[in-house]
């Protein structure tokens, strides 16, 4: 009887150890957007997407390339493409500039950065597709809440994974928007079809702010970096975070005019820490890494315990 119930407490501490183990969660990894138009940081440790080029077009195509002054050890090249571009020029155009500025590069994934439509969508697609085989390496593509939402009709990119931009998901534009960078109210109504959705998702989150410059409530010019404190005594605030310019004077190296009225936006840690919640709730494919954007604002919370307790 003792060798029974030895064997038996044996038996269930073994599936105990097991399904204890099954449970273990591994951290996530954190990393860092760089979405300068050039690079030169040393001894960073984090992981890095680098974007390494613009890609554009007007009347003809435009390419900006990010100098490269340093590179580190582990990073992910970005390439950046106006949905513009994808409308206008054939797919092998766009593929033969990315291969030209990535042949001297030395990675194991790239990344490519296109809010693609419906007009888009198979150029698009046909560019990634033939990325892939020519270069054989992982690709990611990014994502957006209502290409999720309407995954039937915007289609699901063909990439090893996606990565989710969780923010600019309101009309930086529109006067009444109450926060164009995150705003989780206006997220929850693109909370649709993730069970569904068959790609592999990784997490963007923001860590900027700004501030948006209106006159005769249209937007006039975005203030990128701006922080509260700079709403000084040249300023009245006329609501929450609404702030009307009591003077014409210079701001931030710009002339504004007396009464233009500016909103400022920032990527609060409340709200970062509701997104990365939610979108623990709604991702059934479990992800292992959050994507700050940028990596000029990685001391502005302490990410590490921002994180902590919510995976």
């Amino acid at each position: 009887m003792k060798k029974i119930l030895l064997l038996l407490f044996i038996i269930f501490s073994i599936v105990s150890f097991i399904f204890i183990q099954s449970k273990k969660i591994t951290p996530l990894t954190i990393s860092f957007y760089s979405w300068e138009n050039s690079f030169d940081s040393e001894n960073i440790k984090e992981k890095l997407y680098i974007k390494v080029l613009d890609i554009a077009y007007s009347t003809k195509l435009e390419i900006i390339k990010t100098q490269l002054k340093s590179k580190p050890k582990d990073f992910v090249p970005v390439v950046y493409i106006t949905n513009e571009t994808m409308k206008n020029l054939d797919y092998s155009l766009v593929s033969n500039a990315i291969l030209k500025t990535l042949k001297n590069l030395d990675f194991n994934e790239v990344q490519i950065d296109c809010d693609w439509s419906d007009s888009s969508q198979s150029n698009y697609f046909k560019l990634l597709k033939d990325l892939k085989e020519k270069l054989n390496k992982t690709i990611s593509a990014t994502i957006r809440l209502h290409q999720i939402k309407y995954y039937s009709k915007t289609g699901i990119p063909p990439v090893d994974y996606g990565v989710l931009m969780y923010y600019n998901m309101s009309n930086i534009g529109d006067f009444n928007t109450k926060n164009s960078i995150l705003d989780n109210d206006i997220a929850k109504k693109y909370h649709y079809n993730f069970d569904t959705y068959k790609l592999k998702l990784k997490l963007a989150l923001p860590l900027y702010s700004q501030a948006i410059q209106f006159r005769d409530n249209k937007s006039l010019s975005i203030f990128e970096g701006i922080e509260k404190k700079d709403f000084d005594s040249n300023f009245e605030e006329v609501s929450v975070n609404i702030y009307k310019a009591l003077n014409s004077f210079y701001f931030k190296g710009r002339y504004i005019y007396k009464e233009d009225i500016f909103r400022f936006e920032d990527s609060q840690e409340k709200d970062i820490k509701i997104a990365l919640n939610d979108f623990l709730d709604l991702s059934k494919n479990r992800f292992d890494e959050v994507i700050f954007y940028t990596l000029k604002y990685k001391n502005k919370y302490n990410l590490e315990d921002l994180i902590k307790g919510k995976i």
